[in-house]
């Protein structure tokens, strides 16, 4: 079996692929009884599938009869590449890899999804894989890989001032939790220079991070979730990614939306906003006069706010 992503937050959803192979099937059908769940960390179980499926032997092949060994006997069968991959990342011997992989397109592929409550418990989550024939049970040859994490990392809190502060960061679930920080620079020709840092958090850790200078985040949940570690909120503005910024040689800037005949010209404070709303320019930090020409910019949709 196969699990997208292997790693996932409360609320969200995951994908999981069963393989149901009939190459061995020789003179008789099969209808097995198809059990397919997740249990979660304190036990709980979600049945996804509760079914019978039926297959059928392949044709006998007249080996001298070349026209009968060229017909098609599957119909195609699309398979993410991701598929594929997992199958190789995970801990089952070579034997049972090869065989997997061999039987890709004889079989069956199934797709499940699995909506992790958002008030689930954190923690380690187990696929439930059966098939019930004549009494025997059936498990899956991926058992030891069939599982996903549901994650959650929050910054508790920030202390200090200037460059000396320090960032207190807990993992919530009992299982352990890769995380990566970044931290970020500008240099003297305005470019960023950033240090990465990875490390894995133990359960129900907290941990601290010194923050020296610049902005620092953390990223975890295989990297698609951000904690702004520097400032006590996580308002950020960017500006508006559909629209083109034209430069004209007597330097003004003119900004045209997509799919409008609608042209802004920029003031000198506005196209000073325009240039620092790159999704990193925190919002707290704009002057009184600034806030006015910012709220003038968001309701011509020019820049918007976001959160990290």
């Amino acid at each position: 079996m196969s699990i997208f992503p292997k790693r996932t937050i409360p609320g969200s959803t995951i994908t999981i692929h069963w393989n149901f192979n009939t190459s061995h099937l020789k003179d008789t059908h099969l209808s097995p009884l198809v059990k397919i769940g997740v249990k979660d960390p304190k036990g709980n179980i979600t049945m996804l599938f509760d079914n019978h499926v039926i297959a059928f032997p392949n044709s006998t092949e007249d080996k001298e009869d070349i026209e009968s060994i060229k017909k098609p006997k599957y119909l195609n069968k699309n398979i993410p590449l991701l598929v594929i991959a997992d199958y190789l990342q995970g801990p089952c011997k070579r034997e049972k890899l090869v065989e997997i992989l061999t039987n890709i397109q004889s079989g069956r592929h199934y797709y499940f999804t699995y909506n992790v409550p958002k008030n689930g418990p954190l923690g380690k989550y187990t696929l439930i894989s059966e098939i019930h024939n004549n009494g025997n049970i059936k498990y899956s040859k991926t058992a030891l890989d069939d599982h996903f994490w549901v994650e959650e990392v929050s910054l508790i809190s920030t202390t200090g001032k200037g460059a000396e502060k320090t960032a207190l960061i807990h993992n919530h679930s009992k299982e352990p939790t890769p995380v990566k920080i970044v931290r970020t620079a500008i240099d003297l020709k305005g470019l960023m220079k950033t240090e990465i840092e990875a490390f894995e958090m133990n359960p129900e850790e907290t941990k601290p991070i010194l923050i020296h200078q610049g902005k620092v985040f953390l990223l975890y949940n295989e990297e698609r979730e951000t904690l702004n570690l520097t400032e006590e909120t996580n308002s950020f503005l960017i500006r508006n990614q559909e629209i083109l910024s034209i430069n004209k040689k007597n330097g003004s800037d003119c900004l045209l939306k997509k799919d409008d005949d609608e042209a802004f010209w920029l003031s000198p404070e506005a196209k000073y906003l325009w240039d620092k709303s790159d999704g990193l320019l925190n919002k707290d930090s704009l002057s009184e006069k600034e806030n006015d020409v910012l709220k003038e910019m968001q309701e011509q949709g020019l820049i918007k706010q976001i959160k990290l």
